[in-house]
């Protein structure tokens, strides 16, 4: 029974273009008296669905209640910044701003990117605008990424677009041959009108690289290789004629080409058709056998053969087998192509891609332009002859400056385009970007200067077109969200305020059908001139409709005469079909199988495909906001096959970074064999929206067919490398507590803490043992336990073995409280500069105790009263390696209560972070909420800001000073004081020693890198170094690039500046003390603020990208800014030493301090070559250097002559360990050494090759293997090698090796990691917490340790 009140409406899906009917049921809202949506049901009565509906169509109720971020009132750009304008003033800024760039420009200076989302009446306004109107040939459609090859194929195939067929089919049809598509998922009611066939006796091929939930109801799955359906198709047709299952009398009655077939697929038999595509040969004939047996067949496909760099040759052979067969136009046989929008059909009956005009007609034929301007009532010859160059090139010319504006309607081409950058260089360059959509927040939106509301799904009235040439009227149910407008009204009123306002006075949707109806078109069959809304309100009605026809008409081409002109043949005869080609029959074309464009090499080993899931769709605009999508599919991914999964080291689940020539995301890795080794999946709907590096489309392939221009999404050749994450451990039960002694009751004292696996398992063999011991046991130093652990265990041991005799007389007196001790001065390091700063600052204070973080229990840290830390930061915000330990303790929930302790932090960082100083920040926020009160405000700094670094250390000095200071009474067994340090000597950072360079040798042979052993003598100088330190080089700028700099800003470089307190001529200043190279936060602020460039203020994902390749230089040059000197000082960063491995041995070479240098050169994104400051410098230019010594005391070869040695230091990270084994080598150690080195090519980047190879033969290398990962068709690095000698790797471990790595942090390192976490999983039987224990304890122990940058 209906609620009084309620109101039901019938409409369609608003998602794919199955285009299934929904009845939307409606009540008045409480309130307000206007109506909501109660209800939402399938439609029963709908010829598409009869009622059904999938996931997505069900919640269109919750998509309408989820309102969040729809777009109520137009936004516009002011000032950098969007700010809420009446819809009426942004159309009429729209109007104005477009108007002027053609006046200035011309019409091609202008874009329209529409979508398939539109209704009819918006698509065809929109061409109308374009084409006839603006005069540009710029409009293209979010369809061209989809169903271009289809409508271009059957263009040629058949005559004209569309499938010849009906959905009508599937009820009669006995073979499905599904090919490139998951209907299941993609088109799940049409899937179940299969289905429900299948259950009738009806049989399925599925062809597709990926088992799908469709291929696993397939009664034969072909599992193809991508990008070889061609030859699929061929073999296929080849084996038909083969047997004598064609229709010769259909070919001879109906077609044109059928003579150059045979012989053309006499070169596709099975055998090589299964060479080619992977599909066993017996698969192939059973295929054709099932096609040649079936009384009537049809083929469904979609994006796998679309998405081709030959995607319309795809459909041209698959018409050739119908054609051929006779399987067409007849009731359960055809080529049925289904398309991905809920109107994209009806857009192409539109024309807005391409040359396409209403009515299924083109620019390129006089007679339809003459038809065309008749109706839109223009001059004959206004409508242009030229065509578009499609999506991918359009936005190109964006970005090249060709076309200046922009206008994108309802679609999101930063997520959905194959090589979004592309897209957004364009947008980023574009003089303006209008976009029109029902949400704020999308990916393009962040791009655009006025954003126009739009109305969403029951908010308008308009026509949509499915699959099947099914029109459906999706009539409005509820109001408008606040100044929303349907698209079609936007279009009229942007128009009227370009000067078209009589050509696009418009009162309704229906007043555009009622023009829309004119372009009925004899000679395609696309015939609507018997719909009008007034039927449509009844039901959905089908084209070719004429007027007093029925409401179903499901074949095309039939030779009536009623909706196409009647042809009679030469014979006289009339065929029962005719095709708009010019002869009137269907054209075979012979259509040779091709490569895809990028295929698999050593650099990208693995092909991409991607596609859709049930229950999102495109780019989650509308999905993402129904909770219950998103529980049922919330989340991204990337599908692997499992051996190729165990070749590079990703475990399930684990983050996968996805590469290709084009750019990079980041996936967590589903293990399947789903795919076939070798590729692997992903799908496209998630992006910026939901996250960094999400977006697919930032690594598709935009490599456009020829005939169709739609990209080859489906083929992409990428390379995956897993991502290292810390991975979470899990909690480990504390060990049950005995009974409670009364006093440890009294005194409120808890039980025993909680115990980590490797705690556990020493703990029980400790235990195990102890009643062979005598005397009162403890824990022995080298036990691997916290100290926390240690002190409850030291303390329960004695109070089980401790032997009570008389109790002796105490003379109890009171005692002065201890006086407090110095403050404890903590410091964490990648590079030694905080290090040696924090080793000055303790000697400065009485009693302080210096102490490197992850060496620190946060005990001593709550009962130390006062804390001083000086800390780096590690790239973007994270702890050195020597802090991260700490972290992750101080960050637990179970930290301790830090209230009473004080505390400063001093921060030392580099401002080309965004996160600038970001650990330090951590830490004094920690700091903080565990309850610690500041002693002084953090301080956080360049190396080189000597004034406020000397500012903060004489302050808290100067505090530490006021407080009495006194040793603390020793508690054993707590480890003696480290004594205060001594007094910096001079070869530091503030003392730099100038020492001539000595030696500058070439390393490479050839090939694109430059790697040189640069020397520097000592001798004559009072001062050593280490093995493992690194050397400091105070470096200069190129005196060209200075140069140039000055001119792009405009400046002589005489003017006088500030700097450090004296005065310098501003050429000086920058060629010495400035990074004019560097592209850092306060350049690009200073930069966007001054130019109010676009590109600078897009999201950071997209502003990186474009930045890549391009330095500071690069920026002065292209944004011209006019600025004071002081300005630009203040603008800049300082020019910061640059710090280098050495690569020698005192014991070896004192007087000479060795490093291995990769000189950088490259080809700039603006042309020219571009070059590293300092290791162009070393190469070229540098004779006496200022050098100082970064100590690494952590980072030095076993003091054990025996212990085990595992060095990792691909490319130049072999710097140390050349240092290392020099010096082993020199002391006589004869411990075992064990290096991995890799690099690109053996013959070019074996740096030190005679010196290694030497140590491997004479045994002081026990093992050397190497990975020259571009040597084969897979790539090899060291993680590889690691892990194929994993077992002998663990027993090095276990029999107590030192584990050192040096290189790249952000690939090669954190790869390390992984692996190694892995071996010890595997090779010692640990769960993932003991294995990332056990590694904790090494590094605890310094016996895996980093030198990385």
């Amino acid at each position: 029974m209906t609620p009084p009140g309620a109101h039901t409406t019938r409409t369609a899906c608003s998602y794919c273009g199955v285009g299934c009917g929904i009845s939307v049921e409606t009540r008045p809202d409480a309130g307000t008296g206007l109506p909501v949506i109660a209800r939402v049901s399938g439609d029963r009565l709908h010829p598409t669905n009869f009622g059904r509906l999938c996931t997505k169509g069900a919640t269109h109720a919750d998509l309408m209640a989820a309102d969040d971020g729809r777009l109520t009132t137009a936004l516009v750009r002011r000032n950098g910044e969007m700010v809420s304008v009446t819809t009426d003033d942004a159309t009429a800024e729209a109007g104005r701003r477009l108007r002027a760039i053609i006046d200035e420009h011309g019409p091609d200076a202008v874009a329209l990117y529409v979508s398939g989302q539109m209704t009819i009446e918006a698509q065809y306004l929109a061409n109308k605008l374009a084409k006839g109107f603006i005069r540009t040939v710029h409009i293209e459609s979010n369809s061209r990424l989809c169903m271009a090859s289809a409508g271009t194929g059957f263009k040629q195939s058949l005559g004209a677009d569309g499938p010849p067929g009906s959905y009508a089919d599937f009820d009669s049809a006995d073979l499905f041959f599904v090919t490139g598509a998951n209907m299941a998922d993609c088109h799940p009611i049409l899937f179940l009108r299969m289905a429900d066939r299948m259950a009738k006796g009806a049989k399925l091929i599925v062809v597709d690289p990926r088992r799908t939930t469709t291929a696993e109801k397939a009664d034969l799955f072909l599992q193809i290789k991508p990008g070889t359906d061609l030859a699929l198709l061929n073999g296929l047709l080849h084996l038909l004629v083969e047997s004598g299952a064609v229709d010769h009398e259909f070919i001879a009655a109906h077609t044109e080409g059928w003579e150059t077939m045979p012989a053309f697929l006499a070169d596709y038999p099975p055998a090589k058709v299964a060479e080619i595509t992977g599909i066993a040969e017996a698969d192939i004939r059973r295929a054709a056998e099932m096609i040649a047996e079936a009384g009537e067949w049809m083929s469904c496909w979609t994006m796998g053969l679309n998405q081709s760099t030959h995607g319309t040759w795809n459909t041209n052979a698959i018409c050739n087998l119908h054609l051929a067969t006779g399987a067409i136009c007849r009731t359960g046989s055809g080529p049925m192509s289904l398309t991905g929008q809920p109107n994209a059909m009806g857009g192409r009956e539109m024309g807005y891609m391409g040359p396409g005009l209403p009515g299924q007609r083109a620019v390129t034929s006089a007679e339809d332009r003459a038809f065309t301007e008749e109706q839109w009532e223009l001059e004959p010859g206004t409508i242009r002859t030229d065509v578009g160059p499609g999506t991918i090139e359009m936005f190109r010319q964006l970005g090249a400056g060709d076309i200046k504006a922009v206008w994108i309607i309802c679609t999101n081409p930063v997520a959905s385009v194959a090589n979004r950058q592309t897209v957004i260089d364009g947008l980023q360059a574009a003089e303006l970007v209008i976009t029109q959509d029902a949400y704020q927040d999308t990916a393009t939106n962040a791009y655009a200067d006025i954003v126009l509301p739009a109305t969403l799904w029951a908010e308008a009235e308009g026509v949509m077109v499915n699959s099947e040439r099914n029109l459906t009227l999706l009539q409005q149910s509820i109001p408008a969200a606040g100044d929303a407008r349907p698209d079609w009204e936007l279009l009229c009123n942007v128009a009227r305020h370009m000067g078209f306002g009589d050509e696009f006075d418009y009162k309704s949707s229906e007043h555009v059908f009622a023009e829309i109806r004119q372009f009925t078109n004899r000679r395609t069959g696309y015939d609507i001139s018997g719909v009008t809304y007034e039927r449509l309100r009844e039901t959905p009605l089908q084209w070719p409709c004429p007027p007093d026809s029925g409401d179903r008409n499901p074949i095309r081409y039939l030779n009536d005469g009623v909706s196409q002109d009647l042809f009679v043949g030469a014979d006289g005869r009339l065929p029962r079909l005719a095709f708009p080609t010019p002869s009137r029959r269907a054209v075979f074309h012979a259509r040779p199988h091709l490569d895809a464009t990028e295929l698999p090499d050593d650099d990208f080993p693995l092909v991409l495909n991607t596609g859709r899931l049930q229950h999102q769709w495109h780019t989650m605009t509308k999905t993402g906001k129904v909770e219950k999508l998103n529980k049922l599919t919330g989340k991204p991914f990337i599908e692997i096959h499992p051996t190729d999964a165990v070749g590079l080291g990703i475990p399930d689940g684990a983050s996968v970074e996805v590469s290709s020539r084009r750019g990079t995301a980041v996936l967590p890795a589903v293990l399947t064999d789903r795919v076939r080794p070798g590729n692997c999946f992903a799908p496209f709907h998630w992006n910026d929206q939901q996250g960094d590096q999400l977006t697919i489309n930032a690594v598709t392939n935009d490599a456009v067919d020829p005939d169709s221009l739609q990209p080859e999404f489906k083929v992409c050749a990428v390379r995956l490398a897993p991502v290292a994450a810390e991975p979470a451990v899990a909690p480990v039960a504390a060990p049950a507590a005995a009974g409670t002694h009364p006093l440890a009751a009294a005194l409120g004292l808890t039980g025993p803490p909680a115990l980590n696996d490797t705690e556990k398992v020493y703990l029980s063999g400790f235990f195990s043992g102890i009643g062979h011991s005598a005397g009162l046991p403890v824990l022995p130093v080298s036990a691997p336990v916290s100290p926390l652990v240690r002190l409850w265990v030291d303390g329960a041991l004695a109070g089980a073995h401790s032997v009570s005799g008389p109790a002796a007389a105490i003379d109890v007196r009171p005692q002065p409280a201890p006086a407090p001790a110095g403050p404890l001065v903590l410091w964490a390091s990648q590079t030694g500069t905080a290090e040696e700063f924090a080793t000055g600052l303790a000697a400065k204070i009485a009693g302080a105790r210096l102490q490197v973080l992850d060496d620190t229990a946060l005990d001593e840290v709550a009962a130390a009263g006062e804390v001083l830390v000086v800390t780096s930061t590690f790239g973007d915000g994270g702890p050195p390696d020597n802090g991260a330990d700490f972290w992750a303790r101080l960050s637990a929930a179970d930290a301790p209560d830090l209230s009473g302790l004080r505390y400063s932090v001093l921060g030392i960082g580099d401002r080309a972070y965004d996160n600038f100083c970001g650990y330090a920040k951590s830490l004094d926020g920690r700091f903080a909420e565990l309850g610690a009160t500041t002693l002084l405000d953090r301080a956080d700094c360049e190396a080189y800001d000597d004034e406020p670094i000397a500012q903060w250390s004489d302050a808290v000095v100067e505090l530490a000073a006021a407080a009495p200071v006194a040793p603390t009474a020793p508690v054993a067994p707590a480890a003696p004081a480290k004594p205060a340090p001594r007094p910096a000597k001079p070869f530091t950072r503030n003392s730099p020693l100038p020492v001539p360079l000595c030696r500058n040798t070439l390393l490479t042979t050839g090939g694109t890198k430059e790697v040189r052993q640069i020397g520097f003598d000592l001798s004559g100088h009072d001062v050593s170094y280490g093995v493992g330190d690194a050397l400091g080089v105070v470096v200069a700028n190129c005196p060209e690039t200075v140069s140039a700099w000055l001119a792009a800003t405009g400046l002589s470089g005489d003017e006088v500046i500030e700097i450090d307190g004296g005065e310098a001529a501003l050429r000086d200043a920058l060629t010495t003390s400035y990074d004019i190279c560097k592209v850092s936060p306060t350049l690009i602020n200073f930069l966007a603020e001054r130019s109010r460039a676009k590109v600078l203020r897009a999201p950071r994902e997209e502003r990186d990208r474009w930045l890549d390749g391009r330095t500071g230089l690069d920026l002065v040059e292209e944004f011209k800014v006019r600025a004071a000197p002081e300005e630009w000082r203040d603008a800049l960063v300082r020019l910061a030493p640059r710090s280098y491995s050495i690569s020698s041995s005192p014991l070896v070479s004192p007087d000479e301090v060795q490093l291995t240098v990769s000189v950088v050169r490259y080809e700039g994104a603006r042309g020219g070559i571009r070059h590293g400051v300092a290791s162009t410098y070393l190469a070229d230019r540098a004779q006496t250097v200022p050098v100082f010594l970064q100590s690494a005391p952590h980072f030095r070869p076993p003091e054990d002559a025996l212990t085990p040695m595992i060095m990792v230091g691909p490319g130049t990270g072999i710097a140390p360990f050349r240092g290392f084994l020099h010096e082993r080598r020199a002391l006589g150690h004869t411990g075992r050494n064990w290096l991995f080195f890799g690099d690109q090519h053996r013959a070019e980047n074996y740096y030190y090759q005679d010196e290694l190879e030497a140590f491997a033969a004479d045994g002081l290398l026990t093992r050397l293997d190497t990975a020259f990962s571009r040597d084969q068709a897979r790539r090899v690095y060291v993680q590889h090698r690691m892990r194929e000698h994993g077992e002998i790797l663990w027993r090095w471990l276990e029999d107590g090796a030192h584990f050192y790595v040096c290189g790249d942090a952000a690939r090669m390192a954190k790869d390390v990691d992984v692996t190694l976490t892995n071996i010890i999983k595997a090779h010692g039987g640990m769960s993932e917490s003991a294995a990332h224990e056990y590694k904790r304890e090494l590094i605890a122990d310094k016996r895996y340790v980093r030198d990385v940058y």
